[in-house]
């Protein structure tokens, strides 16, 4: 993710998740943190809405999402 557009895209990919209720995205560190109801979601989710919308994930050590 290294620029606005992908920011946006990004943003709207995961807000459109349900349980979804807040993102917030660095582009310069290329970061995505999510908070979401575990109740109706997950990370996996989370994951594999970015995947396949041709974003690559990469996780740190001990890093959730």
């Amino acid at each position: 993710m290294v620029c606005r557009y992908c920011k946006d895209m990004v943003a709207r990919l995961v807000t459109s998740i349900k349980g979804v209720s807040r993102v917030s995205i660095n582009i310069s560190d290329r970061t995505v943190n999510v908070s979401y109801d575990s109740r109706i979601t997950d990370a996996h989710v989370i994951r594999m809405t970015l995947h396949k919308a041709g974003y690559k994930i990469r996780m740190e050590p001990g890093q959730i999402l």
